[in-house]
């Protein structure tokens, strides 16, 4: 059995998950074990899944690749990060910009029309429905473009 401190314990722990993203790569817990002189019989992998999550972290939006990953649901304007929705809009208005364009309507998001329950349960609840009393019902709510809503 092995006795550590609690500075060294705290020390493990932000190593073993120093993205704070709640998981130990097993490739990170093998290099950590080898650093104290445990060996589990397995070699340390040349790519190194933290890294280049690290790098992918580090990256600006306007280098970010988008990939499926990025797609919540798989809808190409729903996104699942701050730097996919960036690169996202950057690309959006550079499309609408060469177009002369200065309306974005959003295929993949809100109602298509105001019969469309589905479209406003859908967009304000993951799973349509409504999580809990005292949070908005959806044919309560009006969907407006930013342009309807500036002129107010």
């Amino acid at each position: 059995m092995i006795s550590l401190q609690n500075w060294e314990e705290d020390a493990i722990e932000g190593r073993l998950d120093r993205l704070g993203l709640a998981f130990i790569e097993f490739n990170e817990f093998n290099e950590f074990c080898m650093e104290y002189g445990f060996d589990w019989g397995e070699p340390l992998l040349d790519v190194d899944n933290e890294d280049i999550l690290d790098a992918k972290l580090n990256q600006s939006y306007k280098n970010y690749k988008l990939g499926e990953e990025d797609y919540f649901l798989g809808y190409k304007t729903m996104l699942t990060s701050e730097k996919a929705a960036l690169r996202k809009c950057r690309k959006i208005m550079k499309k609408m910009l060469k177009k002369n364009q200065n309306k974005f309507f959003d295929l993949d998001f809100g109602p298509k029309n105001e019969q469309d329950m589905k479209g406003h349960k859908y967009s304000m609840w993951r799973d349509g429905q409504i999580p809990s009393p005292g949070y908005p019902d959806p044919k309560d709510c009006e969907w407006k473009h930013y342009h309807q809503i500036s002129k107010q």
